[in-house]
């Protein structure tokens, strides 16, 4: 569940760049969990609940380079046209994501369907692979 939550956190960054901007991120059961800011570049920093720093995205054409908290390279997204694939570190493909209008499908590494995001104004909701409501990311 973890390694899905990033991909989705993942294309956010690569759905919203180009637009200076802060975002709020909010667990199940409305807990904040953290935010992002996104500058006119299309690079993203990510803090934690607690406003630590946890790492940031880097935004050069259509890709995205991810890096944790101390800097090291953490993996990559490759964006054509409304669909993402996502890359680990080491090269390995690990998922993708299918953009259709205001929906976001999310697939993992096998292909199996890991659950959509809904985006409605500059609010977008998620939900895991059974349709349970995971969260929210609130502009």
């Amino acid at each position: 569940m973890k390694k899905i939550t990033h991909v989705m956190l993942y294309t956010l960054v690569a759905l919203l760049v180009g637009t200076a901007s802060a975002d709020q991120f909010y667990g199940p059961h409305g807990n904040n969990v953290g935010r992002a800011e996104t500058d006119s570049n299309g690079n993203t920093r990510y803090y934690d609940r607690s406003g630590r720093y946890i790492g940031r995205a880097e935004k050069s054409g259509n890709n995205v380079r991810y890096y944790d908290s101390r800097g090291s390279y953490a993996g990559r997204a490759e964006i054509s046209g409304s669909n993402t694939r996502y890359y680990d570190s080491r090269g390995s493909y690990s998922g993708r994501a299918e953009q259709s209008g205001n929906n976001t499908r999310y697939y993992d590494s096998r292909g199996s369907y890991a659950g959509r995001a809904e985006q409605s104004g500059g609010n977008t909701r998620y939900y895991d692979r059974k349709g349970s409501y995971a969260g929210q990311k609130n502009r």
